[in-house]
């Protein structure tokens, strides 16, 4: 009985071992620090120069450029508050009208509360230049000044691009 349990038991302990190095994933970022936050971001991404209104940060995937911008990218904001500002009111501001506009579709909507921050959390859907694109945008407030971030993708890689905008928005930090 001995001579067919230890092989067993032995067997069955390499499989394990040698199956968790097989699926480990090498999950490599880089830091982003300036400007007053920081964030980890994928390895494969890169900072990018954005115009937006308020931009402080923005990365993005440099594999999915279209008409010369990145479909998959990550904003963050820092609207012109009063530090302090009430955040469910600027949240509740900003989407007042919002889909009023044409082509925007909400998908959901949700709060949040994460590591003791309350989160206000907006995704939907738009369609741009001829691009379906899906928006997870994300208010908090760190240190009594607001912050946005803004995750975009196309609609179709949008679930696929998930983990890589949670890596940001989890990680983020302001100084």
């Amino acid at each position: 009985m001995n001579k067919i349990i230890f092989p067993l038991i032995l067997t069955i302990m390499l499989v394990i071992t040698v199956s968790g190095c097989v699926t480990q994933k090498n999950n490599q970022t880089n830091k982003y620090s300036q400007n007053g936050v920081s964030f980890d971001y994928p390895q494969n991404w890169t900072v990018v120069n954005v115009t937006s209104p308020y931009a402080v940060a923005a990365v993005a995937d440099p594999t999915t450029v279209q008409n010369d911008r990145p479909t998959t990218a990550v904003i963050i904001q820092k609207p012109p508050l009063k530090t302090g500002a009430d955040l469910k009111l600027a949240y509740d501001t900003n989407y007042a009208n919002f889909f009023n506009k044409t082509g925007y579709q909400r998908v959901s909507e949700a709060n949040i509360t994460s590591n003791n921050t309350k989160i206000f959390e907006n995704i939907y859907t738009i369609n741009t230049a001829g691009l379906e694109k899906e928006y997870q945008v994300v208010w908090l407030s760190k240190n009594r000044k607001i912050y946005v971030i803004l995750c975009s993708a196309l609609k179709e890689d949008f679930d696929r691009e998930k983990p890589n905008f949670n890596l940001v928005i989890n990680s983020f930090q302001a100084q």
